[in-house]
């Protein structure tokens, strides 16, 4: 049943509409947690609007499935928060200033960043007359945020108990979407890396209630990223039907979402015409070419190179326009001003690369609808 599109949906006049089936997310999820482990939890990423679907319609999609939830911000926790959902929220990107007191006060999860966080945490959880919760991450090989494996036990020794309480301890696999022989090795690398920590703690007597590693990616290829004595898992992608990684997934994972735009012109050019911006293509003969309405102020990025118009595939050419760019409809008969030109969706598999820098611009910029 199609649902009325709701306000936070609305972008006024934008040219790319969207189309969120939360059944589709729901379906997905059932499957992975019918392939995880009983003992393994799930924290369902839905940081950044979840990923373009909608934070909370999609939340919603996740009711007795999703243990945690995983959120870029604070706004983002308090939102769930408000709409009635009282699972354990982490936020993934650690907090500065004010927002890390809110934090800490209103009870959300918050991340190890760096070691220079530690006095921070420690105050802000006396101000707020509450101990933090904290989930140490350790970098092996990510880069971003966390702690050098060698510099954990140091922080351990640090943090004081009174203030802090370590619940968590993950680390960020930064390869495991990759497909080459150096990324497979990288991320077991890591994998390896993460787990003698764990190890090392557990032969000490160190024991930390959750130990996250595996991300979508890991969850359908690396079996040793949920293997004992991981218990939680974070699923992002995989829920919202993009199976990135290395193997052919063990469940069946469709996208949810649907996002298209309309062909705004036809053109009929000779051979030896320039497309765009820079004349960066040119009509190697006779070409008829659909200008679409939506370009990279719509959110579209130069990775994405095919769409979908009538059932066929059409190959973007030219340079990405602010509002505009050209598809090569050569072949594809009666194209009209009007028609669809999908851009994602179940089938459609235009893109280069990671799925993430693509598909959540796009979403983030349409005028989106909920089906369920």
């Amino acid at each position: 049943m199609v649902g009325e599109p709701e306000l936070e949906g609305w972008n006024g006049g934008r040219m790319v509409r969207a189309e969120v089936d939360t059944g589709v997310v729901r379906g997905n999820l059932e499957r992975l947690r019918g392939w995880l482990p009983r003992r393994v939890s799930i924290l369902f990423v839905v940081k950044e609007d979840a990923y373009g679907h909608g934070l909370l319609p999609v939340a919603r999609a996740a009711h007795g499935i999703a243990d945690w939830f995983g959120v870029a911000y604070l706004h983002e926790a308090r939102a769930l928060r408000r709409a009635g959902f009282e699972q354990p929220i982490l936020i993934m990107t650690p907090p500065v200033g004010q927002s890390l007191f809110q934090a800490i006060r209103e009870g959300y999860h918050v991340p190890l960043g760096d070691s220079g966080m530690i006095p921070e945490i420690e105050a802000a959880a006396a101000r707020a007359c509450r101990r933090a919760l904290v989930h140490i991450e350790v970098d092996t090989g990510m880069g971003r945020f966390g702690l050098l494996p060698e510099e954990v036990d140091q922080a351990l020794g640090v943090i004081n108990p009174d203030r802090a309480e370590v619940v968590g301890v993950y680390s960020h696999l930064s390869s495991a979407n990759g497909r080459s022989e150096e990324d497979l090795e990288f991320t077991r690398a890591q994998v390896w890396w993460f787990r003698q920590v764990l190890q090392e703690w557990e032969r000490r007597g160190i024991e930390i209630p959750w130990r996250h590693l595996a991300n979508s990616a890991a969850v359908l290829a690396f079996d040793e990223a949920t293997a004992s004595p991981l218990n939680m898992v974070r699923v992002g992608t995989a829920a919202y039907g993009y199976p990135e990684g290395p193997a052919v997934p063990p469940v069946e994972l469709v996208p949810a979402a649907r996002a298209w735009t309309e062909v705004a012109a036809v053109r009929d050019l000779p051979g030896g015409w320039p497309v765009g911006y820079g004349h960066t293509y040119v009509t190697p003969d006779a070409r008829r070419v659909a200008i679409l309405a939506a370009g990279y102020g719509d959110g579209l990025r130069p990775e994405l190179r095919q769409v979908v118009i009538r059932d066929q595939a059409a190959d973007l050419v030219g340079k990405l326009g602010m509002d505009s760019v050209a598809a090569d409809v050569t072949g594809i008969e009666r194209i009209r001003r009007g028609d669809r030109a999908l851009l994602f969706g179940p089938g459609v598999c235009g893109h280069q690369g990671w799925i993430c820098p693509v598909l959540v611009p796009v979403l983030l910029s349409a005028h989106r609808r909920w089906t369920s």
